[in-house]
């Protein structure tokens, strides 16, 4: 399992977010706006309903495109059916609950992603199949919102993409549209609904209806450019799936032309869809049209001075869900004014004005991108405003509340103004006066547009990159800004406790345009170069030229002018690339020419031209010599070059190019995204979930400088190598000015283990033992000076956490505890860095919170994943930090117990950390996690026990005992029993499940083990029932032998076995007992055969030395008879045998009393196991048996064994006083040879007062041997009589085969002393001398228990604490509790 965290560094500039596609979700409040940056943002509508506020809460990095739509789908599914019922009130009502809403996002390269609605936590990321094209439209199903509707349409054949907005349209060629179905839960394709070459009019729209024959019957709607409407059935039904979900049956494809198109009218700038009237939406006016006839019934002409300056650009209808003959529709220009209509359709339509919305207060220059949408009773202007009209454009969004709630007050006013009631946007406090003076001149657009010029947009950030200078710690954070400009600040890092006291910031100066990437190089192993400087930074820009730095000093070293277009990106060599070209670099621009540089030559080597366009994606093949550059954009064409000779070997295109190109990403570096500032988002999507190299270097977060000594590394020894590496922190940059650092918890426990490994990868050659101790060499000098390796591996590993403490703190909440981690802990607070915090999703996806303690709350409050991920990661280092630093101590239990409790006292209203999560770690392989999760899971367990779990507290309602309300109680108990197993068997999109990279097996065993452990620990807090539901789940779990999951469960088994287990499965155990016998007994076959065993190693242990011990002390007799049969069904050589002897003795141990009763079980199987006449056993089991029987003779004082270990006598404990003996047995022999009576006295039966009436009492209370051996003397507490049996070696041997009971030689009985009165009875006097009256209330309490319960109570109070020691030849001492009770002589 993996638990990583996510600090996210903000830039000093909101991020640029033009906005192409708007979701909403009235429950709770949310937008979601999507970028043309592929950028996502998550706001929330909070206040009361007259003083509504919106902000943005955080930003879902998952594509790098334009995100072409949103919709909210619910991929939820039924574990009993497997399906939704959408007929059913109740499963709707569940249906449309936060828990199970997600929001799907499509962006225009085919990548889908699907959101958590409550942590914002990115569950699935999948890429769609090439032929499909670029997705535009995306519409849930309305019968079965799981599934959802896609239209993509692939790139004319014509060397480019379509633009709805261009009048030669008409002069294309053809492009093919696809309309497919979706499932949202896996993200695969379902249904090709539609795909084939339409005219040369693109697709416009498209959404899905539902008949109004068959209501059961879905239609896709689709329409083009000039107003064309097209239906398409979609066929539904039920079809067998291997994964047991629900699939769509294949479309018959019968789709039926409504409406031509008419190009006269113009072109149709957006479409709006409600039950069967759809809106064309034109300039001038707008059409209402009828889905099914295709005819017209209504129009609205746009006329009003509100449209007079600008033309109309959008429509939608207000009253989707309850739309019948009224309705309202809004419709909004390009400036941002709208108006909303109210309309009324029997046969035709009538439309009537009801409000207007004023448009946006800016200067007429400034670009803006307006649409609205509708959220509970308000609807939303969502602006994207560009005040920079040169390349970049920056975008800002903002988001304004208007009222709708009273536009039915006036109906006779037709210019009642809409009120707006906030606004929000992305606005960081170190800009705040910036974001002041934008407003000021929006708000007012008279002002010169001179004074705007002072807002410096020349600090926009357009690149930025994390650069690492070792393989450990990350170094600083490069930004690319606007200006040209480029700044490097540097992390504050601690070494052998003092502080890197470097220069924090640095600046570099010389571009004229905008820095569009960045790259960084450190020369290893370099001759004859022209440039002596060992770190090199790479810049591209706007203004064409590659500029080449020196990082140490921020001197220019040459200025590159191969481009005549701007720079895009800049590319390392990968991986063992071979000399000379692991110097090189490759430089991409918007000429669609790929050139090849040397930093040695600092020349121009190569230069591939002749793209169709820019090359988006390149991938180079260092070891193969060979560059495939794909121009996805444009009729997807892929180019292969060979870098050697420059030649252009190869051109697919189509489906072909990307399929060749997602297997040249396989094993290779593509963008190559250590210290370069491409988008992490970029790397390639491996569906079999394996990882590319180049991923796999990423997440080492090496550097150039390791990858450069990699190189001259052989190809086998590289592959070794990169798969030992696992970096405890992991450095991208999903946008510019957006830099995250992933801290991977299980690496941070074990930092010297990964630090080995970094020193010890495999080198054959000798050149490559030279480099190898030349980087040792260099890696060990730190500001401290030289040390030895293992102290500096100590320095880094504490300096790394220091580093990911201060990062992930949540700083400003308690600043008492702020102080003492800065003092004591010596934390350096990262105040020269915008931090937040962030959430890692499926597939390198990100959830990033904005820069404020609102946001940051705010994912606390909303997600219980992220909850438990943050706070297992801060009280796992804490804990370490203890055991590294013992002066931090204080500071670090301070730190553990704000995550654990302090921090929910002060904000109660932040989820409790998720028990399936926390349950996950609780056989971590480290210490300090799994003492964390299990410490979080006990503090948070009160608060968030699972609501299918918990126990409901029912009123006090008086009772009508009625047949009635018996059925209606039973109903309910019924009811509860399927809604917990419902919950136990549930795994389907689990979101923490994707957070930490489980599986579905997972979930359900995770559930599993929370509800076995709250029916133990928490009892009184649970539904009763859930026990009995959960112990056959529990018992599986166990036999499964799952390495995750079997050690947990045995430990919960048990634990609650006499508590909670027992009364469930009680006949049942010695079964139980058995099969984990069985089991063990696999362990040696297979490893006979060298194969896996059966039973791995930690779970073995946790089976012999936990849970064994503890089902045979809850089921004794269960035990004995199990281990005595596996006497005759195992192998001698069985270790079975052993570990029914190590079991037993826990049991000795651990409840002695429960086996006072079974004593001469116990005894002969201990001595089968030792018997002359089975060898091979008696080999194994000799020593084994030897110190059981001590164990058992050192427990029991009705056990003997003579001082020589000839002998053994075992007396009864408990049993009928008229049948009570000694058995003795000779240890050479291994044989019984003789039976002692120790049955009540012979003529003196009146000293056994009440002895009739109870059948069951104490018998042997203590024996004793000689030490001669010649005789055997026995102590009962039942009637205080010592008996001696003179046992001469001549009538030893001559008896000695007859087991015939022999009676005691000498009868001794314990009188009364001084204290006790002499009128008690004879167990009277011994109750006494015990302390208590216990033997007298149990001859009262057995009158009235049956044969059972006395046995229980004798048990219980059977006392094992007498002894009988020798003092003299003849002389005895009767001790109890070491306390002297009287010497007797024989």
């Amino acid at each position: 399992m993996k638990c990583r965290s996510v600090a996210c560094i903000w830039s000093g500039a909101p991020p640029l977010h033009r906005i192409t596609a708007t979701a909403v979700l009235n429950r709770p409040p949310t937008l979601y706006t999507g970028g043309s940056d592929g950028s996502i943002i998550w706001w929330n509508l909070s206040g009361d309903e007259f003083e509504p506020e919106i902000k943005p809460i955080a930003m879902l990095c998952g594509h790098a495109a334009p995100i072409a739509d949103l919709c909210i789908c619910f991929p939820v599914v039924d574990s009993r059916d497997k399906k939704i019922k959408s007929d059913s009130t109740n499963a709707m009502k569940n249906l449309h609950s936060s828990d199970y809403g997600a929001l799907l996002s499509a962006c225009s390269d085919g990548l889908l992603c699907l959101w958590s609605r409550g942590s914002g936590h990115c569950r699935r990321r999948r890429k769609m199949p090439p032929w499909l094209g670029s997705p535009s439209v995306v519409s849930p199903l309305h019968s079965n919102p799981r599934y959802v509707c896609i239209s993509c349409c692939s790139i004319d054949s014509s060397g480019y993409i379509s633009d709805h907005n261009s009048s030669d349209t008409q002069n294309r060629r053809p492009s093919k549209c696809s309309v497919v179905i979706i499932d949202s839960y896996t993200l695969t394709v379902l249904q090709t609904v539609f795909h084939e070459k339409l005219p040369t009019v693109p697709l416009k729209f498209m959404a899905v209806i539902t008949s109004t024959d068959d209501m059961e019957k879905q239609l896709a709607v689709l329409a083009d450019l000039f107003g064309k409407l097209q239906l398409i059935p979609i066929s539904s039904g039920s079809n067998s799936r291997g994964d047991g979900g629900t699939a769509l049956r294949k479309s018959s494809h019968e789709e039926r032309t409504i409406c031509e198109g008419s190009s006269e009218r113009g072109q149709v700038l957006s479409v709006a869809l409600c039950k069967q009237i759809v809106a064309l939406i034109y300039k001038t006016f707008c059409i209402f049209r009828h889905v099914i006839t295709g005819a017209d019934i209504g129009e609205i002409s746009f006329k009003d001075d509100i449209f007079s300056q600008s033309h109309v650009v959008g429509g939608m209808f207000l009253d989707i869900d309850d739309f019948s003959e009224e309705n309202r529709f809004a419709v909004w220009n390009s400036r941002g004014a709208a108006v909303v209509y109210k309309i009324l359709h029997v046969d035709k339509v009538k439309v009537k004005s009801l409000c207007e919305i004023p448009a946006v207060s800016c200067p007429l220059d400034f670009r803006l991108s307006i649409c609205f949408v509708k959220l509970k009773c308000y609807i939303l202007r969502i602006e994207s405003l560009c005040y920079q009209h040169k390349e970049p454009l920056v975008w800002k969004p903002q988001v304004t509340v208007w009222s709708l709630g009273q536009l039915y007050d006036d109906p006779n006013n037709s210019s009642q103004k809409c009120k707006m009631l906030g606004k929000g946007s992305v606005c960081f406090d170190e800009i705040e006066q910036d974001c002041v003076l934008i407003h000021k001149i929006i708000n007012n657009s008279s002002l010169d547009n001179e004074i705007y010029s002072s807002v410096q947009s020349e600090r926009i950030v357009t690149s930025s990159m994390v650069i690492s200078e070792n393989l450990y710690t990350p170094y600083a954070v490069v930004y690319g800004f606007c200006g040209g400009e480029i700044e490097m600040v540097r992390f504050d890092m601690y070494f052998d406790g003092h502080k890197d006291k470097r220069v924090s910031k640095q600046h570099f100066l010389g571009h004229k345009g905008a820095i569009l990437c960045l790259a960084t190089h450190r020369m290893v192993g370099r001759t004859n170069s022209c440039t002596s400087c060992n770190n090199i930074l790479l810049s591209g820009s706007m203004d064409c030229t590659v500029r080449v730095w020196d990082l140490d000093n921020s001197n220019i070293i040459i200025v590159m002018h191969q481009h005549i277009a701007p720079v895009r990106q800049l590319i390392l060599p990968p991986p063992y690339t071979a000399r000379p070209w692991n110097s090189c670099f490759l430089s991409v621009g918007e000429d669609s020419c790929v050139s090849l540089a040397s930093l040695e030559t600092l020349r121009v080597e190569r230069m591939f031209v002749g793209h169709i366009s820019y090359p988006s994606k390149i991938v180079w093949d260092g070891r193969r010599g060979y560059l495939a550059c794909l121009c996805p954009n444009f009729s997807d064409v892929l180019y292969i070059w060979d870098i050697k000779t420059g030649t252009r070997e190869r051109v697919l295109r189509g489906t072909a190019s990307h399929s060749m190109f997602d297997n040249f990403c396989k094993g290779l570096s593509i963008f190559n995204s250590d210290n370069t500032s491409h988008s992490s988002l970029l790397l390639p999507i491996i569906e079999d979930g394996s990882l590319p190299h180049s991923q796999i270097v990423f997440e080492m977060g090496s550097t150039s400088l390791n990858l450069n000594e990699l190189n001259a590394s052989q190809e086998t020894s590289g592959k070794e190598t990169a798969g030992k590496f696992s970096a405890p922190l992991k450095c991208s940059c999903p946008f510019p000015g957006i830099a995250t650092l992933t801290f991977d918890l299980a690496e941070l426990m074990s930092p010297s283990q990964y630090h080995r490994d970094a020193f010890t990868g495999n080198r054959d050659s000798n050149n490559e033992k030279t480099q190898a101790n030349q980087q040792e060499a260099d890696v060990l000098e730190n500001p401290a000076g030289s040390i030895k390796k293992q102290d500096w591996v100590q320095s880094v590993g504490e300096s790394l956490l220091r580093f990911s403490l201060s990062y992930l703190h949540l700083w400003d909440v308690d600043y008492e505890l702020d102080k003492l981690l800065t003092t004591e802990m010596n934390l350096n607070r990262p105040e020269k860095f915008i931090l937040s915090s962030g959430l890692e999703g499926d597939r390198g996806s990100l959830t990033l919170t904005f820069p404020s303690l609102t946001s940051t709350l705010e994912l606390w409050k909303s997600s219980s994943e992220f909850s438990a991920m943050r706070s297992l990661t801060m009280v796992s280092l804490a804990q370490r930090m203890v055991s590294l630093s013992h002066a931090s101590s204080d500071a670090s239990c301070a730190l553990a117990a704000f995550y654990t409790r302090s921090f929910a006292e002060k904000f109660p209203s932040i989820k409790p950390p998720l028990l399936q999560l926390l349950v996950s770690f609780w056989q971590d392989k480290s210490e300090h996690v799994r003492m964390a999760a299990r410490s979080i899971f006990h503090c948070a367990a009160s608060r968030a026990i699972p609501a299918p779990l918990c126990h409901q507290e029912t009123r006090d309602l008086p009772k009508i005992a009625s047949p009635t309300t018996e059925e209606q109680n039973e109903q309910d108990n019924l009811n509860t029993d399927d809604e917990i197993l419902s919950w136990l068997e549930s795994y389907e999109m689990q979101d923490w499940i994707s957070c930490i990279g489980g599986t579905s097996q997972d979930a359900m065993t995770s559930h599993i083990i929370v509800a076995s452990a709250l029916s133990i620990w928490y009892p009184s807090r649970i539904k009763p029932t859930l026990p009995t539901l959960v112990i056959n789940p529990l018992i599986k779990l166990v036999m499964a032998m799952n390495e995750k999951y079997s050690s947990t469960a045995a430990e919960l088994l048990a634990e609650g076995m006499e508590s909670t287990w027992k009364a469930c499965i009680g006949p049942e155990i010695h079964r139980l007992i058995g099969d984990i016998f069985f089991q063990i007994e696999c362990v040696t076959s297979a490893t006979s055969a060298s194969q896996p065993p059966a039973v791995p190693v930690e779970i073995r242990e946790t089976l012999v030395g936990v849970l064994l011990p503890s089902l045979a002390m809850a089921d004794v007799l269960g035990f004995l008879t199990v281990i005595e049969s596996q006497i005759w069904s195992t192998a001698s050589d069985s270790p079975v045998h052993l570990v029914s002897l190590m079991i037993l003795i826990r049991v000795v141990k651990g409840a002695p009393r429960n086996l006072a009763q079974y004593l001469d079980k116990v005894v002969n199987f201990i001595l089968q196991t030792m018997d002359h006449g089975n060898s091979v056993m008696r080999r194994i089991c000799l020593q084994s048996s030897m110190t059981a029987l001590n164990e058992v003779a050192r427990v029991f004082p009705m056990v003997a064994l003579s001082d020589t270990s000839t002998r053994l006598a075992v007396g009864d404990a408990i049993g009928d006083i008229n049948s009570s003996f000694i058995r003795v047995y000779d240890m050479q022999s291994v044989t019984k040879i003789k039976v002692l009576d120790a049955s009540g006295p012979p003529g003196i039966p009146s000293l056994l007062a009440g002895g009739s009436e109870a059948t069951l009492t104490t018998l042997i209370s203590a024996l004793s041997f000689s030490p001669d051996g010649e005789g055997l003397i026995s102590f009962s507490e039942h009637g205080l009589m010592i008996r001696w049996w003179s046992l001469g070696s001549a009538w030893w041997d001559k008896l000695s085969r007859n087991i015939v009971p022999v009676h005691c030689t000498k009868l001794i009985f314990v009188p009364p002393w001084e204290g006790f009165s002499p009128n008690t009875s004879r167990t009277s006097v011994m109750a006494s001398i015990m302390g208590h009256d216990r033997q007298s209330n149990f001859q009262d309490n057995t009158r009235s228990c049956n044969e059972a319960d006395s046995l229980k109570l004798l048990i219980h109070n059977l006392d094992l604490s007498y002894r009988l020691e020798w003092v003299g030849e003849r002389k005895v001492l009767l001790t109890r509790h070491g306390q002297e009770l009287g010497t007797f002589q024989l």
